[in-house]
């Protein structure tokens, strides 16, 4: 059974993540981090020795440290782009989308009438996506790798849900944009200072703190642009040195995501060829339910079945108008 210390240490909030991560990244380890491992270690050996778990101590392991780190956990990006909640299991809902302003004002005798106009008010359902993982691991691997086959699996397994989240969004939002002046093309495979230009004041006029997202090798054609240098500050100036990064262009913030970053399927977490840019709060993000994990015994194969299920979201885009994006060829 997991020592008391570790199972005390699992109500602290992102202690047991923080020991997956530094192990899973090999990072150094402070005593207390040496501590956990030892214990964990020798707890995860034991299951690999007697092909059995029957207080199903590793799934819930997997769900008291998983669950936090997914549903609790802010995100920057994703918080600047929704309104973000959480509802139950088998909860619902809808939002009404912002109308536009569609009333006409007419000419008209004094107590006359004119033609009426209407404003459409619309209701936005949410998108919901469920995401599953199935895996396996053998006892052999437990009693070899011990608190390493734990950690790993801990920190891939919310990777992996998270990053498949990431992918469907913003798959999401670049399919909500479909032309007009939301869409601007570069007319080539590199960003030009006209295609940025454009979307800077698209988004300027629309938000107050509107930024841009895209791969990183775009993020760094932003910083070279010709004509931009002159107006970044030392502070920018030195990132641009050491990172080859700027923190804004004309007034809007420069966000990055890696390329190599991708999902468990090797897909990259942002469409490739695209600048997207938000000018705000663009709809709602809700999570529905928990994660859950069930884990079966194979002694013939003597492996574990792990099933981690449960995760689902809903994404609600209710201001298509505070959308853009670069598209390149």
């Amino acid at each position: 059974m997991l020592h008391t210390e570790i199972a005390s240490l699992m109500n602290e909030k992102g202690k047991m993540y923080e020991w997956a991560s530094k192990v899973d990244y090999k990072k150094s380890l402070s005593a207390e981090d040496k501590d956990i491992s030892q214990v964990v270690d020798a707890w995860a050996r034991n299951i690999g020795e007697k092909g059995s778990d029957p207080n199903l101590e590793l799934s819930n392991f997997i769900v008291k440290i998983v669950n936090p780190e997914i549903y609790d956990v802010p995100d920057e990006l994703l918080d600047a782009m929704f309104d973000r909640g959480s509802i139950g299991e088998f909860d619902d809902y809808k939002m009404n989308e912002n109308p536009k302003n569609t009333l006409v004002a007419h000419d008209a005798a004094k107590g006359g009438n004119v033609e009426k106009s209407y404003i459409d008010v619309k209701a936005a359902a949410p998108v919901w996506k469920h995401k599953q993982v199935e895996t396996e691991i053998s006892y052999a691997d437990l009693r070899r790798n011990g608190f390493k086959t734990v950690a790993n699996l801990t920190v891939f397994a919310k990777e992996a849900l998270q990053n498949k989240m990431f992918f469907d969004i913003f798959s999401q939002v670049d399919a909500a944009i479909a032309g007009g002046e939301q869409l601007i093309n570069a007319g080539g495979s590199n960003l030009t200072t006209t295609a940025m230009d454009q979307l800077s004041l698209y988004l300027i006029d629309r938000g107050e703190n509107p930024f841009t997202v895209s791969l990183s090798k775009y993020a760094q054609q932003i910083a070279r642009m010709s004509g931009h240098a002159p107006y970044m500050s030392e502070e920018m100036k030195n990132n641009f040195n050491r990172y080859g990064l700027v923190d804004f262009y004309n007034g809007v913030r420069v966000g990055q995501i890696s390329g190599a970053k991708r999902t468990g399927d090797d897909m990259q977490l942002l469409p490739d060829k695209r600048v997207f840019g938000i000018a705000g709060k663009i709809g709602a993000l809700d999570m529905r339910g928990q994660v859950r994990v069930y884990e079966t015994f194979d002694n013939q194969r003597e492996q574990v079945q792990l099933k981690i299920t449960g995760f689902e979201f809903g994404t609600a885009i209710n201001k298509i108008d505070k959308i853009a994006k670069i598209v390149l060829t």
